[in-house]
């Protein structure tokens, strides 16, 4: 068990954002081998956007990206509703 009185705070910077087909939750595919198109860009802000940041980028096929839902309602609540029956994308 993990005792909470050893916990380590962390400040978090964030250093860009994304931009993608999807400005909404609503629509969005839960797999992506169903919206093979769909496009999405991670923009760097200051001081991040500096062309040596992501020198070598190229050479790989994926990138893993942390985030935080920092939209997220007040009220969280882990309760993940299914697709309607029949919902077809």
């Amino acid at each position: 068990m993990h005792d909470s009185s050893d916990s380590a705070s962390f400040a978090l910077t964030p250093i860009g954002h994304i931009i993608s087909d999807y400005p909404d939750k609503f629509g969005v595919p839960r797999q992506p081998g169903l919206a093979p198109a769909a496009n999405a860009r991670l923009v760097l802000t200051a001081p991040f956007d500096d062309p040596l940041t992501v020198r070598g980028l190229e050479d790989f096929s994926h990138l893993w990206i942390s985030f935080i839902f920092h939209q997220s309602p007040t009220r969280w609540t882990p309760l993940v509703r299914p697709a309607a029956p029949g919902w077809q994308p």
